[in-house]
């Protein structure tokens, strides 16, 4: 049998298989994922709407900038796209039990490495068609284009996703194959290359002020829009073809269509002649390598800087903290999120947003919180919550260790939220200071970064222990029941009802709509409204998932 025939077969079964599992899942899940998803298109769609609104009541610089502005948005999704293709590329080709099935198959390398790609720019691009169509949707309700211009949109989109995913894999391979091994001496030399990086554009902070904030945007935006008008870049073909299309010149936009296509191809037929051989050898190298034995003084350095914490705890601590460090699809994903944030976080006196006045600064600080809070969200539901249940079968060997299901729990939480409290609280301590905002806002902004961690992995622990699922391995799978959908709805609502009113009160305040003493008692009362829902979803969750630990039998 032909092998792309195999492939598609294997395929179609298991999205026949994927379908009658979807029929097994809770129609409270199914709603919530439809109304949020639907919910967040629908907001962006609104949002990019009131942005053509802006630009078209320029006038003439308006629609110059429309056209170089397609650019930018593919550019940035496209980097972005690439980027995340790079970190998806580890768990579709080197941590899948299905690839080590493959290889005893008679399935050509090249062909196995194309069927990857597909795999993992579906992975990698579901999010970038979210934001596409309510992007181009705008366009088209703005500019009264005919509702097919989406479809002209995916006919582009589709192959520029292929593109840039494509691109992100190949870089994957050359770093898996031929990168350095990424042990401590080398994190530690970047982590150093990255904070002198940090200091550097810190000290950059002398640029003059600009009398208005629409002046201050084009002037900021234009280089950018210059680099992501590059003409040799696909991001330029896809605006140039879209825009074209949308004028009726369909000669123009069929053949930057086919130069796109040509350049897919082109790397597709890369991948199936010399992909396959540098895959081999990434794959023998990451997989079959045999791990440098540690020290004793290595192994005690963990205890030692950890001494001041009971031993039970001590142990649960240094045990998770090894899983997470050795499995490099979950580090590479946090050490991605909460990097491209410190990278944005250290750039904003570069893109000079302190000289905006003080309303946009402070609309920024709090879509920062949101940003912020928005992965830590993920992150918890995706690690903290299924902790206890990823015990699986060796949870008795914890039960009869000289501790109590309490205590673990506790630990669980505890370290979890030490690493999200230290990253959240320094990471919003960064933005303020490169804001310069007012010290009021400034309060404000550390006072919900450090509420946000106790909320979110209280919710995660505290869930994750009731619906405690030992029986499953797969931490996807345990995110998709009840309770996961449960603990990210929660934890959404408790970001809102966080953030909301210390927003609306400083946004008030700076545009004259409060004054300065009814700004006082609306913070206080803010102020304790947040320490209210803090304790709430902190306690609460934790203790029933005390009581539901201790009336298990294990």
């Amino acid at each position: 049998m032909n092998a792309w025939l195999a492939l598609a077969r294997k395929d179609g079964r298991a999205l026949l298989n994927s379908r009658l599992l979807a029929r097994e899942q809770s129609r409270f899940k199914m709603a919530f994922l439809v109304a949020c998803g639907l919910g967040l298109m629908l907001g962006l769609g609104l949002l990019f709407l009131d942005g053509f609104r802006f630009l078209g009541a320029l006038g003439g610089i308006g629609v110059l900038l429309i056209r170089h502005l397609f650019a930018l948005f593919f550019f940035g999704l496209g980097l972005m796209l690439a980027l995340s293709s790079i970190v998806t590329a580890y768990a579709v080709l080197f941590h899948s039990d299905e690839v080590r099935f493959l290889w005893c198959c008679p399935v050509p390398l090249g062909t196995l490495l194309l069927h990857k790609w597909a795999e993992n720019a579906w992975l990698s691009a579901w999010a970038f068609f979210c934001i596409i169509l309510p992007f181009m949707g705008a366009f088209a309700l703005h500019e009264r284009l005919s509702p097919w211009f989406l479809l002209w949109a995916l006919v582009f989109a589709v192959p520029f996703a292929l593109l840039c995913s494509g691109l992100g894999l190949a870089a994957a391979l050359i770093l898996f194959r031929w990168g350095p091994r990424w042990r401590l001496r080398t994190w530690g030399l970047l982590a150093a290359a990255a904070g002198l990086g940090a200091w550097l554009a810190f000290q950059r902070t002398g640029a003059e002020p600009v009398p208005d904030d629409t002046v201050f945007l084009l002037a900021r935006l234009t280089p950018g829009l210059k680099l992501a008008a590059f003409p040799l870049w696909p991001s330029r073909w896809v605006a140039d073809g879209l825009t074209a299309w949308a004028h009726g010149r369909w000669a123009r936009g069929g053949l930057l269509l086919g130069v796109l296509l040509a350049q897919v191809l082109a790397l597709g037929a890369l991948l199936e002649a010399w992909g396959g051989q540098i895959f081999r050898g990434a794959w023998l190298r990451i997989n079959d390598a045999a791990p440098r034995p540690a020290s004793a003084r290595h192994a005690l350095v963990g205890q030692a800087w950890l001494a001041w914490l009971a031993p039970d705890t001590r142990s649960i601590w240094l045990k998770d903290w090894r899983l997470l460090w050795r499995d490099p699809a979950q580090t590479l994903q946090s050490l991605f999120f909460f990097g491209i944030l410190a990278l944005y976080f250290f750039n904003l006196r570069n893109l000079n947003y302190h000289l905006l006045s003080a309303v946009w600064r402070n609309l920024i600080v709090f879509l920062n919180m949101f940003s912020l809070s928005a992965v830590m969200c993920s992150l918890c539901s995706r690690f903290v919550y299924p902790q206890l249940s990823l015990e699986g079968q060796s949870f008795w060997l914890l039960g009869l260790a000289p501790t109590s299901a309490w205590r673990i729990l506790r630990a669980k939480f505890l370290g979890a939220l030490a690493g999200m409290l230290a990253l959240s609280v320094g990471l919003m301590a960064i933005s303020t200071a490169m804001l310069a905002v007012e010290p009021r806002v400034r309060v404000a902004a550390l006072a919900v970064a450090a509420a946000m961690p106790f909320g979110l992995c209280g919710l995660a622990s505290g869930l994750g222990a009731v619906f405690l699922d030992l029986r499953q391995r797969n931490p996807v799978a345990i995110l998709s029941g009840f309770g996961g959908t449960l603990n990210l709805s929660l934890s959404l609502l408790f970001m809102i009802a966080a953030i909301l009113p210390f927003g609306m009160l400083h946004h008030a305040a700076l545009t004259g709509r409060l004054s300065a003493q009814r700004l006082g008692s609306g913070s206080a009362a803010a102020g304790i409204w947040l320490l209210l829902i803090t304790l709430a979803a902190t306690i609460l969750p934790l203790h029933a998932g005390r009581r539901s630990l201790a009336a298990r039998d294990y």
